[in-house]
């Protein structure tokens, strides 16, 4: 590639914290009122105008496999906070041990609201429509990020930094060594999943559809169907798309959700490569106009239909990963393993979206399990921790943690360990990691398996041993 040569410059520092997280998705949201609530001094960088992350820019409105006999601490915090404001459309986590699969549906614009307080209670400052462009690194520490913004290009200063961009964005660009791998195994070897998205629709008839769905059970299982539409549209060349089922859910309200797109990546193509998520955000775009087609002209109930929203960002899945101090594997998962220095509980399993559009999910092909405090810290980089997505974990073990649920877990791990490091004086690194289990446990977080209780285990147990075509068999 041909090269410039920029201009030498000064650049301001912005502003100097004790610590600085950066993205404001769950992981984010964790690790900024974890840091503040254990009085670190905390900025948040985040790049759009609200937080959230996949939960509200990419419209991926759910907290999955809520338990709580699992999780504790902040994710409940906002949880009960949402339930109490009227912002969880609707719940089903009281299932979670029985069903293999639940979520907490929520209100996405309450969700934004809530959090904005949520942060100001904690006294996090917070920045928004700024992006965290570069690291400031003193041999192999890191001291603070550039940033650039509406007013220009910064620096921040921090004493740690906790990188929740989901895409390990500032651990790469500080040149912490990252791993980039797609499927481990197979024929997808060294393909990255596909984009995804998901759209919202008003106008919508619910209880039509719902006659509709009822009167045909061979087409449709619960909410996802459309199978025998979509191949007559695809054979017609009627249909821009790649996947074969739609997951469409329509509320009294009148409004309507349609997830199950996929943009392929071929050999070579990355999440992070600006030409592919631009290919992908125009293809998507297609998908959700020819499928939006589709149903209003097949599907009772969305006669009169319209597109309301569309996602601000499609849903990228796999890119970036540390490599830290460990790397979560898949045998940890399946076979639910306790670890010494654990600072979070999960019990998602791995939900993998094919290259080509083919979705493996699996319910209970993964246990309750631990998630090692090593698995957030750098391995060669000082003063960085990471959470959620962007944590040191192979490929099927990421496919689980990546999610919001135990992001947040995560997220909340990385702050305090953040905020006990400034405090004591010490690199993350080099942080008591039983002075981290002690006070997550203070403060409502579940830290580990070992706590939980037998019947719970048992009860996972028994629908893992029930449970057919597990990973890897």
């Amino acid at each position: 590639m041909e090269t410039i040569i920029e201009q030498k410059r000064e650049t301001p520092v912005f502003y100097k914290a004790d610590v600085v997280v950066v993205g404001g998705g769950p992981a984010g949201i964790g690790a900024a009122l974890a840091a503040a609530r254990n009085g670190a001094e905390t900025i948040l960088i985040e790049q759009f105008g609200s937080l959230g992350g996949m939960q509200t820019q990419s419209m991926s409105s759910t907290f999955s496999l809520v338990d709580p006999e699992i999780q504790g601490g902040i994710i409940r915090d906002v949880t009960d906070r949402m339930k109490k404001g009227g912002g969880i459309r609707y719940d089903n986590s009281a299932k979670t041990r029985k069903l293999g699969f639940t979520v907490m549906a929520l209100d996405m614009e309450y969700y934004k609201y809530l959090l904005d307080i949520m942060m100001q209670e904690a006294r996090v400052k917070l920045l928004y429509h700024t992006f965290g462009v570069g690291a400031i690194k003193e041999g192999n520490t890191l001291k603070g990020i550039l940033i650039e913004c509406l007013q220009g290009r910064y620096a921040i200063m921090g004493r740690v930094i906790v990188d929740t961009t989901g895409n390990a964005d500032i651990a790469w660009k500080s040149g912490a060594p990252c791993m980039e791998g797609g499927h481990p195994r197979g024929p997808k070897k060294g393909r990255h999943m596909g984009f995804g998205c998901r759209f919202y629709l008003s106008g919508v008839d619910a209880i039509k559809y719902k006659k509709y769905r009822d009167e045909h059970p061979g087409e449709w299982d619960g909410k996802v169907g459309a199978r025998h539409i979509i191949e007559k549209a695809i054979a017609e060349g009627n249909y821009h798309g790649y996947r074969k089922t739609f997951f469409l859910e329509a509320y009294r309200s009148g409004i309507g959700m349609m997830e199950g797109f996929n943009y392929p990546l071929p050999m070579g193509h990355h999440g992070w490569l600006i030409e592919d998520v631009t290919a992908g955000e125009i293809d998507l775009r297609k998908q959700v106009w020819s499928a939006w087609n589709l149903i209003k002209n097949n599907i009772p109930g969305f006669e009169n239909s319209s597109v309301e929203k569309t996602a601000v960002i499609p849903i990228l899945r796999d890119t970036h990963k540390i490599i830290g101090e460990y790397i979560l594997q898949e045998e940890d998962i399946r076979q639910g393993r306790v670890f010494d220095d654990s600072i979070a509980i999960s019990n998602m399993v791995p939900d993998v979206y094919g290259p080509d559009g083919e979705h493996d999910y699996q319910p209970a092909s993964a246990l309750p399990h631990d998630i090692p405090y090593r698995c957030l810290v750098s391995k060669e980089t000082d003063n960085l921790l990471v959470a959620g997505s962007t944590i040191s974990a192979d490929f099927y073990s990421w496919a689980a943690v990546r999610y919001s649920t135990p992001s947040i877990c995560t997220g909340q791990a990385a702050g305090t360990a953040a905020a006990l490091a400034v405090k004591n004086g010490v690199s993350p690194k080099k942080l008591d990691v039983k002075q981290l289990q002690d006070t997550l446990r203070k403060q409502g977080a579940r830290t580990s398996i070992k706590y939980m209780a037998k019947e719970v285990l048992e009860e996972y147990k028994i629908n893992r041993r029930n449970a057919p075509g597990l990973f890897g068999e």
